[in-house]
This record gives C-alpha cells, sequence and structure tokens, in this order.
C-alpha cells in the first residue's frame, strides 16, 4: 500500500491540534507523532483494502478532503464495528506512547521504572489522615 494512503488514514483518525487552550503546546497528528501503519494482520489489512475500495482507490482516498475522508471511515465503522475498533485501539496505543504526544499532554516521557515517579511530600492535613488509618491498625487476620 503506497504510504500517502497510509498517512492519510492515520492523520483522519488523529488529525491534532492546529492550537492548544490554555497555552499547552497542541497536540501533534499521527504522522507528526510518528505513527506509521505497518502490516500487523490480516484484519487490519482487510479494513485498509475496505478504505481503499470505499474512497474509489488509495491515491483518491489520499488527495481527498478531510471531510471525504471522514466519511469514508465513518462507512466502515458503520458496516465493521468490531474490527475497525480494533484497528483504532492498535493506532491509539502508538499515539498516546509517543513522546511528542506525552510532552503535548503534560507527561513525562520516561518509564515510571527504575526511577519511579517524584511524589511530593505529604502536607500537614495529609500527615493526620494518615495517622488515623496507622491507628486503626491492620484490617485482616494474620495467617496462622
Amino acid at each position: 500500500m503506497m504510504s500517502a494512503f497510509l498517512d492519510a488514514v492515520v492523520d483522519t483518525l488523529l488529525p491534532g491540534e492546529h492550537q492548544a487552550s490554555s497555552g499547552a503546546s497542541p497536540l501533534p497528528s499521527g504522522t507528526q507523532a510518528g505513527v506509521v501503519l505497518e502490516a500487523k494482520s490480516a484484519e487490519q489489512d482487510a479494513i485498509l483494502q475496505m478504505i481503499a475500495q470505499r474512497a474509489g482507490g488509495e491515491e483518491a482516498f489520499a488527495r481527498a478532503p478531510l471531510s471525504a475522508r471522514t466519511d469514508v471511515l465513518a462507512s466502515i465503522e458503520k458496516e465493521s464495528f468490531d474490527a475497525f475498533r480494533t484497528f483504532v485501539s492498535n493506532l491509539l496505543q502508538d499515539y498516546y506512547e509517543a513522546p511528542s504526544v506525552l510532552a503535548a499532554m503534560g507527561w513525562r516521557e520516561g518509564a515510571a521504572q527504575p526511577l519511579g515517579h517524584i511524589v511530593p511530600e505529604a502536607d500537614e492535613a495529609t500527615l493526620e489522615r494518615l495517622e488515623k488509618v496507622r491507628a486503626r491498625g491492620p484490617l485482616w487476620r494474620l495467617a496462622p
């Protein structure tokens, strides 16, 4: 499949933001985030073939305006809901793991381990609430 077609599918599903609210970084489009559609399964290939067929070919889909591409994808979703949902879920997983997307959402790029996340010191009110829990004692029985 031609890369312009695959990129058009990705960016139709994950168009990104032109301008983010409150001065934050805008979310990038799928291709800007580095999401690449690759042959992963027969089900994914079937969805892509349906998209191309419904649009009149890969090139026609890639050159179509966003509204026309969205209409094609909406019709595929109605026709093959479960397969389309799986297809989109796989794209979303790749998208939300991209460093540029994590940065735009204000998340750290690094993994939680081995360094862990920085946890701020507890304030006085939190420490008081924790003391009540500590004073209550264990809520379980010790095993014999």
